[in-house]
């Protein structure tokens, strides 16, 4: 074909590429590419999104990001299938860090539509690890539109999803926001975790609130969710950085009380 005159259109090239991808020929691919780059023969972003493709299916994801600068060299533009085979290509290479870090760059810059990356990631353990990076990133609002979006694909939001919304939204001091999430989980039959009660009290502590907080863990009690070493740890800071040094000494041996009542129980 690349001694044919005239050259055979790009489509018959991309036809071929379509076909070796097909018979799992990754490496016959790549060597393809090569030459086809090195005799200046024309490329469009199908090939290179099958090339990538193919080194992801080799587990060489590096070498698929080396191909990005092919993108600016020659004018292609970013697509989003390009993206979504590098997100599948880290996953499946365990290098979850680096996979948020390339879902936020796309979402910071609009390189393409999110819910049309999130098609790469199926279940609630990938959700929560890119809506976890995005509240650590302060970036809510995209946090909290991938969990709307992740109702409307069918996949249940559980209390890690939720435990990284509040987290992020009491570092921000949104406590109306942190309010409708509780109501909208219970709600939707999921009930806040030791886990998520800490992760409020804590936010609430450390905003100053530890009359809230201190009225958080009551609630929790009631509902049968037993404070940890963790709860109490919160609450005594929470106390003497108010300091009612005294309230956090109450708080330090109703700790000791109550782990001293779990002992015996243990015993019997």
């Amino acid at each position: 074909m690349a001694r044919m005159k005239p050259l055979p259109s790009v489509p018959v090239f991309c036809q071929l590429f379509k076909t070796m991808l097909t018979m799992k020929h990754y490496s016959a691919v790549v060597s393809l590419f090569q030459e086809m780059w090195k005799l200046r023969i024309p490329i469009n972003d199908f090939m290179l999104s099958i090339l990538i493709n193919s080194y992801c299916l080799i587990h060489h994801v590096d070498c698929a990001f080396s191909l990005l600068p092919i993108y600016l060299k020659t004018g292609i533009p970013f697509n989003v299938v390009a993206f979504n085979t590098l997100l599948r290509g880290l996953f499946a290479e365990n290098k979850v860090k680096d996979a948020v870090e390339l879902f936020k760059k796309v979402a910071r810059e609009n390189i393409c539509e999110l819910d049309q990356v999130m098609e790469t990631l199926p279940n609630v353990f990938n959700y929560n690890i890119v809506v976890d990076a995005l509240c650590k990133d302060e970036n809510l609002v995209a946090a909290i539109t991938l969990k709307n979006e992740m109702k409307q694909k069918g996949i249940h939001p559980d209390t890690v999803t939720y435990g990284s919304l509040i987290d992020g939204l009491c570092k921000l001091g949104q406590w109306e926001k942190v309010r409708t999430l509780f109501s909208e989980m219970v709600n939707l039959n999921i009930y806040p975790d030791m886990h998520t009660f800490n992760i409020l009290i804590d936010g609430l502590c450390k905003k100053g609130k530890v009359e809230d907080a201190d009225e958080v863990m009551r609630h929790m009690i009631e509902k049968g969710v037993e404070p940890d070493i963790i709860t109490y740890n919160v609450i005594m800071d929470g106390y003497c950085l108010d300091g009612q040094v005294d309230r956090a000494r109450r708080v330090f041996y109703v700790m000791i009380d109550d782990n001293a009542q779990s002992t015996a129980l243990v015993g019997v």
